[in-house]
């Protein structure tokens, strides 16, 4: 009788302080005046779990729409393990994203910081974050991009197409290649070839897992990235040691201007500080332009109107030109749509749904309050897809550029402020010398009908299946 009503006891016990404990989850930051209004979802999981099951479909857009219609641009949630204020609001964004260093620091959920390392770029804040990103901006300036950056690209796009002609291309899976291959090349010097693709392989294990649950139990997405990041680390430590034995370095790469010996000694980083650095470089340097790549091609197809234009006015280009490379005077000068269909492409695929931020103080604005410590997501899809800053903003139409300028109103594709993409004239650059040389040279259908889904990148299911032929009387 005793046990019996000590268990009854327990019970209560446990449910009482189960329900205090929900009740406390439910209310998280609802002593904080002017916190958005919002869910924070189940204990632990919060939002996350349903925020991920969008992103898995062709439809992710009503994860925030709901939300929006329901508590307005701004609202709270809980994702990745962190209580988060979700901003859809173009304006919010700017101010976080011009805050940056000030008010904010990064906030990426902790699978991102695991896997890319403590010392990737999205994870360092303050000098460090500095020092790296003006290693690229040094190695990335105008001069060195028309130089010699720009032959070097054109001879990847070239030597990518070589073997595209009468055969099914997996567009998706000949991106990815491509642009690993250039990032390989310019920051570790690594050839086309087996190496670099032995790399890439072990990336995209790596990259699957950024988004996981970080559950490291055996055979899981995370688990499987984690273990494709010590491999990975193992060989670009044979890379930094042989690199570091030479008496004299002469390689062009982002790796030797780390190592220049016009730094500073207190300039340089550790060994474990440059793993990481070029880890994350090597994942972000190509993931997007990749997908760019895809997207315009998959936007071209079923667009013959803008097809025919992008193709007369690279045909003019060619014609006009000596040689097959495409000069840096063509590329600046007469590429206006090409550079238009970019942007588009940009816009409609969103390779990265939103920035990640924390809040160093608490912070008013708009007569919000985001506490400090939280996580801020500035959701980049809500603004490049909102009908009010864009006209039919699911159509993919790249006329609209001839009247509008990307700005960090509109345009959050390579961030903004202090952090943004310092390798943002590079991706353009690669983008549209791919365009040019395929237009130019090849005409194309699609296999199959594709579709995108969003999770755990953007990308089609089927990778874009396409019959490519020569382009008849190209250079006519």
């Amino acid at each position: 009788m005793a046990m019996a009503v000590l268990s009854a006891a327990v019970v209560v016990l446990i449910t009482i302080i189960l329900a205090l404990f929900l009740r406390k989850w439910r209310k998280l930051g609802n002593d904080v005046k002017g916190l958005p209004k919002g869910s924070v979802g189940l204990p632990w999981v919060g939002e996350t779990m349903e925020f991920m099951s969008y992103f898995s479909t062709s439809d992710p857009e009503p994860f925030v729409n709901n939300r929006v219609a329901k508590y307005g641009k701004v609202f709270k949630s809980h994702l990745f393990g962190k209580p988060t204020i979700i901003s859809a609001d173009a304006e919010f964004n700017k101010f976080v994203m011009q805050n940056d260093k000030r008010l904010f620091n990064m906030g990426y959920p902790t699978s991102f910081a695991e896997i890319l390392g403590t010392y990737d770029m999205l994870m360092v804040n303050g000098e460090l974050h500095k020092k790296m990103r003006g290693y690229a901006m040094t190695f990335l300036t105008s001069k060195k991009l028309q130089d010699y950056l720009l032959n070097d690209i054109d001879s990847y796009v070239l030597l990518a197409l070589s073997t595209w002609k009468g055969r099914v291309v997996n567009v998706q899976d000949e991106a990815k290649a491509y642009t690993f291959r250039v990032v390989a090349k310019q920051l570790i010097s690594f050839g086309p070839g087996e190496e670099s693709d032995s790399l890439m392989k072990e990336y995209y294990q790596l990259f699957d897992g950024i988004f996981s649950l970080p559950l490291k139990i055996p055979g899981s997405t995370y688990a499987k990235a984690v273990q494709a990041r010590g491999r990975i680390l193992k060989r670009l430590t044979q890379v930094i040691d042989s690199r570091k034995s030479l008496e004299k370095d002469d390689h062009k790469d982002l790796l030797a201007t780390v190592f220049s010996t016009e730094m500073r000694p207190e300039d340089r980083m550790s060994n474990e500080q440059i793993m990481d650095y070029f880890l994350g470089l090597l994942s972000a340097g190509h993931v997007s332009t990749a997908t760019a790549v895809l997207f315009a091609i998959a936007f071209l197809t079923d667009s013959p109107k803008a097809l025919n234009q992008l193709r007369e006015e690279n045909l003019a280009i060619k014609r006009n030109q000596k040689g097959e490379r495409l000069s840096w005077e063509a590329y600046k000068n007469s590429m206006p749509f090409t550079l238009d269909v970019i942007y588009e492409t940009l816009r409609l695929t969103n390779v990265s749904h939103g920035l990640y931020r924390t809040a160093i103080e608490d912070i008013q604005y708009q007569g919000y309050t985001i506490p400090k410590g939280w996580t801020v997501l500035a959701y980049a899809r809500a603004v490049h897809l909102d009908g009010d800053i864009y006209e039919d903003p699911f159509a993919f139409n790249p006329w609209r550029w001839k009247t509008m300028s990307p700005t960090m109103n509109n345009f959050m594709v390579f961030g903004g402020g202090p952090r943004q993409c310092a390798g943002y004239e590079l991706a353009k650059l690669e983008i549209a010398m791919f365009l040019h040389h395929l237009v130019t040279k090849f005409s194309w259908k699609p296999v199959e009908q594709d579709k995108m889904v969003y999770f755990p990148t953007v990308r089609m299911i089927k990778g874009l299946p396409i019959v490519v032929e020569d382009l008849i009387n190209a250079a006519d």
